[in-house]
This record gives C-alpha cells, structure tokens and sequence, in this order.
C-alpha cells in the first residue's frame, strides 16, 4: 500500500498521469450545461463516484468540520472510489474534455467541485475554468397584423 492507503499501482497510475501521460481538459458550468461531455456532480443526481457522501458535505456547508477535514475526508472518499469504481472513472478519464456541472449555486471555491479539481490534478487533468452560462435563443414569432375598422 502507497500514501493514505493507496495501493502502489494506483499511485503509480496518479504520478504517470499528473506527468502528463493522459491529458484531459476539466471545465465548470452550470448545472444546465447539456454538452455531451457533462458530468454531473450535485448532490442530488450526480456521478457517485464523484459525489461526496451527503451528511459529509452537509458537515461542510454548516460549518461543522473546517476546510482541511472536508478535504481530507473527501480525497479519502475518491481514492477509495478510484480504486472500485475503475471503470466509470477510466471512462470519464479517457476522453478529451469534461465539463463539471453542480446545482449547489455556490461560486468559485465554496462549491466540493473545485475540491474535485484539486484530486483530478494529481491524475493529471488540467482545469480550464468556467464556461459560460448557454442561452437559448428565444424565437419571436412575428405578429399578426390585425385590421382594425373604425
């Protein structure tokens, strides 16, 4: 076993990806982002094996644990979900681009994204920042001309 009950391989696999073996682009953006490289990450629908467990992130929110014990407990709660969920990570490590989306409203680091973020460096993702909101554009009809009699 590596650092923090990590087996050695994994740790292995850690340090050839944060030397840039692997590269994948990680963005933020508002939960209504619907990209095809959207990972969800909330609380309430996201990606289990990224979602903090519920009364964990609570303790956070509320002030019950400080910065540094969310983080520690946290980063144990993804090493152990690296190494047995493996492939729902390797798929969504595999590709070129993910976007992490989050319903909490919270900006900058407030939200556990950006805690997710700092992991996801050791694998060596590199985070882009925050795309912006996507509009829709609302199409007008036009309006019916009506005649008016006097």
């Amino acid at each position: 076993m590596g650092a923090g009950g990590i087996p050695l391989q994994i740790e292995k696999e850690f340090y050839e990806k944060e030397r840039g073996k692997y590269k994948l682009y990680a963005y933020t953006a508002d939960i209504t982002y619907e990209g095809d490289d959207r990972v969800d990450v909330s609380i309430n629908n996201g990606q289990f094996v990224f979602v903090p467990p519920r009364q964990l992130l609570f303790d956070y929110r509320f002030g019950h644990i400080t910065e540094d014990q969310f983080r520690k407990a946290y980063f144990e709660f993804l090493e152990e979900s690296y190494v047995n969920q493996r492939y729902t990570w390797d798929t969504i490590l595999n590709g070129d681009r993910i976007v992490l989306v989050c319903n909490c409203n919270a900006k900058g680091k407030a939200c556990h994204r950006y805690f997710l973020f700092n992991f996801l460096k050791k694998l060596g993702v590199v985070y882009k920042g925050e795309l912006e909101p996507q509009r829709t554009k609302r199409i007008l009809k036009p309006r019916r001309k009506t005649k008016t009699h006097f």
